[in-house]
């Protein structure tokens, strides 16, 4: 439980740029058409040991850096600015694994029309890319259950995710969590990227021409610290200023 504290300038301002890189981040899945009108979510933890989460009722293209809940991780809200609903199922599944995974600091759950295809297939995402294969190694399946508001789909969702750093919800959507928001977003690009390409390629119709075996073992041996570095030094910065372009208005 988060017990209230005196005010801390090191902390609200790790509050205020964790909350701005989120909204952000809202709006940029929202532009690439990743978003499920009020469904699905996206949450980073906090030094406190809360964690930011998007309220039940607003788009993605509507989140702000003040718009954010404030949850502790036994589903209790610290702060609501907008006095919005509370989505059981978000709340369920972000406190589930932030609580599994101290390393996890930022975690984003989409439904997405191509993962949502590709966690249809038996044989979940194949290694038909070179983003596909950038990440291949790093998924977990997590069977559906239904609705994910049942508490005790927590530990189930922990035991499959293990040490991997994305997952597919089989007939549900697509995960993806990292040491900060950053790297987190990038991973869910570089899957939807891969489910995109997936999708696309078979319905060509057409013979599969697979990378040897040697060069998707090669893949797999991607450092994750080189992952997470390369999405904090250059693809989110980069987000960010395509964020500040193109879906303005985020940070109020």
């Amino acid at each position: 439980m988060v017990t209230a504290a005196k005010y801390d300038p090191d902390f609200a301002a790790t509050e205020r740029q964790s909350r701005i890189e989120l909204a952000a981040a809202f709006r940029l899945l929202a532009l690439f058409g990743w978003d499920d009108v009020v469904a699905t979510h996206m949450s980073v933890r906090l030094p406190d040991g809360s964690f930011l989460l998007n309220p039940f009722g607003l788009m993605f293209e509507e989140i702000t850096a003040s718009s954010l809940m404030r949850m502790d991780l036994a589903g209790n809200v610290i702060e609501n600015p907008g006095g919005w609903t509370i989505n059981p199922a978000a709340v369920n599944i972000h406190a589930g694994v932030l609580s599994g995974r101290p390393d996890a600091m930022s975690v984003v759950h989409l439904h997405s029309r191509d993962g949502v295809a590709v966690s249809a297939l038996e044989e979940g995402l194949l290694p038909l890319s070179q983003s596909a294969l950038s990440v291949w190694g790093d998924i977990a399946y997590h069977e559906f259950e239904g609705i994910a508001s049942q508490a005790d789909e927590q530990a189930r969702l922990q035991a499959d995710l293990g040490s991997k750093h994305l997952m597919i919800l089989r007939n549900h959507g697509t995960m993806a969590l990292g040491r900060s928001i950053a790297a987190a977003f990038y991973r869910i690009y570089s899957l939807e990227w891969a489910c995109t390409a997936q999708v696309r390629t078979l319905s060509m119709g057409r013979d599969l021409h697979m990378p040897g075996a040697n060069a998707i073992a090669s893949m797999q041996t991607i450092d994750p610290v080189l992952f997470e570095n390369f999405a904090e030094a250059q693809f989110f910065p980069a987000m960010l200023r395509k964020a500040a372009r193109d879906v303005p208005g985020f940070d109020g």
